[in-house]
């Protein structure tokens, strides 16, 4: 027997499986997210997701992030060998005022159905007490669920629509460790605006750390330059979405690619 195999449970081993599909060699990832339909409906540049999909999985991409509609009507683009990784949204949220409300909109059996490689859930943090327990609650509901078919979570603690700042970066600070205490496998987080911060939220949480990228503004150089100082800082990959596809599609295409090359370290094709 090699002496190096460890014996896992089945959950073990399914859950390093799929994060070995999200995760390459080098530990980095690229993920598009085509999940905005599922909270703010008819988005511009998404207007039809299907077609979103087929125009960019042939592209630099190592994995999307979808609603549970959308999984199931693309599943057949995903069923060979060597397809990008699948990460499934398992909930909604709308907020009027300080109050917001979570709603799940898929089963985490369901997600498993589908042969999705992780569930993403968000975790608005600058809400009032019972709204942030609501949260843990939910959050909590579905570590427990997804950790014996051996899906991995993927937590977004956010200080939602409020005006970024050394405030929404602390509330996110906090929100990760909390998140991190749930039993999340990933964080998904607003970059905190300097290397430093992020650099302390990597070597504290002991987590993969992914950076979103927010809704589309500002010039692409400064977008370039944040991802870059992200993953300088030990970031882990991107799940940016808005800034790449509110875009024309030779320009998604090459901005995605440049992303792609500064995740992975790899050079740009001209």
């Amino acid at each position: 027997m090699n002496q190096n195999i460890q014996p896992v449970s089945a959950a073990q081993s399914g859950k390093a499986y799929r994060m070995g599909r999200i995760f390459g060699p080098d530990g980095k990832t690229v993920v598009l997210p085509l999940d905005h339909g599922t909270m703010l409906g008819r988005v511009a540049g998404l207007e039809d997701p299907v077609r979103a999909l087929e125009t960019f999985l042939p592209l630099s991409c190592d994995g999307f992030l979808i609603g549970p509609g959308l999984a199931s009507r693309t599943a057949p683009m995903f069923a060979h060998r060597n397809a990008p990784a699948r990460l499934l949204t398992v909930d909604s949220y709308w907020k009027a005022g300080e109050v917001g409300t979570t709603a799940m909109i898929a089963a985490i059996a369901s997600a498993a159905a589908l042969g999705v490689d992780a569930v993403k859930v968000l975790m608005p943090w600058n809400t009032p007490a019972a709204g942030r327990a609501a949260t843990v609650n939910m959050v909590s509901s579905v570590v427990q669920a997804a950790a014996p078919l051996g899906l991995p979570v993927m937590a977004e603690p956010i200080a939602f629509e409020m005006e970024r700042g050394p405030e929404a970066v602390q509330v996110e600070a906090d929100g990760c460790r909390v998140a991190m205490e749930l039993g999340v496998d990933i964080l998904k987080v607003a970059y905190p605006g300097d290397v430093g911060t992020l650099a302390s939220w990597h070597s504290e949480l002991h987590l993969p750390i992914v950076m979103l990228g927010g809704p589309q503004g500002g010039a692409t150089s400064d977008l370039l330059s944040m991802v870059s100082d992200a993953i300088r800082a030990g970031a882990n990959g991107i799940v940016i979405g808005r800034r790449v596809w509110q875009r024309p599609i030779d320009e998604a295409a090459s901005l995605l690619e440049k992303l792609y090359a500064i995740v992975h370290g790899t050079p740009v094709s001209v």
